[in-house]
């Protein structure tokens, strides 16, 4: 295929203009705005003491000891500005590459494909707000930032997979669930809550993908160990976060704890990207 087919059938399937709009304004707009959350998700990997309340709390800088609001908003939308960048052709270009890749691949092969493209353009960035909010939560000593623009590193392959499960929702498990619900729900309903159920259901397996990267990119022994020792680091880790040894077998409140992370901030991603994009359908000049 030459460059200017490629381009041609890329240009295909790019969205109409006010969809675009929203991709290109409204994705570094909810990623901004949400990084509080984000910022609370992450932490739980390095923090297994704080309930869901606390993380809260510390992700939005109230207990950070500052009585005002600007050290406070500091606090909580600490690395806002890091991953707000990449979110541009995140937001705009993966859903027009994969109509381009799935065309000649197929779905499962396609969406592995663009879960390494997003990984290429997100990992530095949101490795580094990662690393910047667990450095302001008081941690001392701090750990080394990676650059925003490094496109591979430490957890790159969770950050991956975690980036295929959170496609796959919308790729692979929602046209089922439109099917079962085209009795129950018009069109664009009908979509809409299938798109949000799907998302809902690959948490189960992205929230643990999810911490093993946050604690691998905020755990600097496990940067420059061999592939076998960090293996074996990270299934400890889990045993830990998750496994409960109180003799009594079963699983830690962790897993409720980080499962509801994981959902409030896809569902809150997910409301406020659709909101933004009604907006601009709307109100777009005709």
């Amino acid at each position: 295929m030459t460059t200017s087919s490629l381009t041609h059938e890329f240009s295909r399937y790019l969205p109409e203009p006010p969809l675009l709009a929203a991709g290109a304004l409204g994705g570094p707009f909810v990623i901004s705005a949400l990084t509080p959350l984000r910022n609370a998700m992450s932490n739980g990997a390095q923090d297994q003491a704080a309930t869901l309340r606390q993380l809260y709390s510390k992700a939005f800088g109230l207990r950070s000891g500052a009585a005002s609001v600007g050290p406070r908003l500091r606090v909580a939308y600490t690395g806002a500005l890091v991953s707000a960048g990449p979110a541009c052709p995140q937001w705009t270009m993966i859903g027009p590459a994969f109509h381009v890749v799935n065309a000649h691949l197929p779905t499962t092969v396609a969406l592995l494909g663009i879960a390494w493209f997003e990984t290429i353009v997100t990992y530095g960035s949101q490795s580094r707000n990662v690393q910047m909010s667990y450095n302001v939560q008081k941690v001392n000593p701090s750990i080394p930032l990676i650059a925003a623009y490094r496109p591979w590193g430490p957890g790159a392959c969770f950050f991956m997979i975690r980036n295929f499960c959170g496609m796959s929702g919308i790729r692979l498990l929602s046209p089922l669930g439109q099917q079962v619900l085209e009795p129950l729900l018009p069109s664009g309903s009908r979509e809409m809550v299938s798109d949000f159920m799907a998302s809902m259901l690959t948490c189960v397996v992205s929230g643990p993908l999810n911490v093993c990267w946050s604690y691998t990119v905020t755990t600097p022994a496990l940067w420059t160990v061999g592939f076998c020792d960090r293996s074996k680091a990270i299934l400890q880790f889990l045993g830990r976060h998750y496994l409960n040894d109180s003799g009594r077998g079963g699983l830690t409140p962790l897993v409720k704890r980080d499962l509801a992370a994981r959902c409030i901030y896809i569902s809150c991603c997910f409301t406020l990207f659709s909101g933004i994009e009604r907006f601009c359908v709307a109100y777009w000049p005709k």
